[in-house]
């Protein structure tokens, strides 16, 4: 994440910057003051966001005095610059925006004894950059999700949801229940579902439409232990 902060006496919403300031890191900031007149700045931020790459954007505003009515933050689309969001920059603000290269940060801040913006940038791509970490995080939450194991009781028909990992079920009632799988492209091809018999009544495995059990079979009554995979083409089960 670059957290860049500039410093400002007036953003007039109306004057480009294009030259970059001098930055200086301060306090774990990259900061600058822009002289004179400013109101518009360049998504790429003179460098200091990677060039090429989409990011998302939080930007606050600090002041010696309130900010006023008509002060905002505007989100403008490059030429022909048009608005594409706009908001009070308040630092109580939770807003993020998504920021691409060729698009214009639009400031509109009445004169104060200081001002003081601060953007938060969190690129989408690049190495260690956001695209990466959800990257891995993914990566993280399949491999988690691969030895999860699960257990329930079913009293009644049920819709089994899609699952990871082992899933074991036990059927304890005295009615004949249905017990639907759900529909297989939603369940990995390594996880495993199995179903088995308590009580009286017998469950009736069944395959959501569309699908079949191995052979070509609608359903399956499970007079004790069922075991059940999706081998990619329908259900694969083995049961007694």
């Amino acid at each position: 994440m670059n957290k860049i902060k500039l410093n400002v006496r007036q953003l007039d919403g109306v004057t480009l910057v294009e030259q970059a300031p001098e930055f200086q890191l301060v306090n774990g900031w990259t900061q600058a003051t822009l002289p004179g007149a400013a109101g518009v700045l360049p998504a790429g931020l003179w460098g200091k966001v990677p060039g090429g790459d989409p990011y998302l954007l939080h930007v606050s505003v600090l002041t010696t005095g309130p900010l006023g009515v008509g002060d905002l933050f505007e989100l403008q689309s490059g030429s022909p610059s048009q608005p594409r969001r706009q908001y009070p920059p308040t630092p109580g603000n939770t807003e993020l925006v998504l920021v691409r290269p060729t698009d214009r940060l639009r400031f509109v801040v009445g004169a104060q004894l200081e001002v003081a913006v601060e953007l938060l940038v969190e690129s989408i791509g690049g190495v260690n950059e956001l695209g990466s970490r959800l990257f891995a995080w993914a990566q993280a939450t399949q491999a988690s999700e691969a030895h999860k194991v699960t257990s329930g009781v079913v009293v009644a028909p049920l819709q089994i949801p899609a699952w990871t990992g082992l899933f074991h079920l036990i059927h304890n009632s005295a009615n004949v229940d249905l017990i639907t799988l759900p529909p297989r492209g939603l369940v990995p091809l390594d996880a495993t579902l199995t179903l088995t018999r308590r009580g009286n009544g017998t469950p009736v495995l069944n395959a959501a439409l569309g699908d079949t059990l191995s052979g070509g079979l609608p359903s399956f009554p499970v007079t004790r232990t069922v075991i059940v995979m999706n081998n990619g083409d329908e259900w694969a089960f083995v049961g007694i």
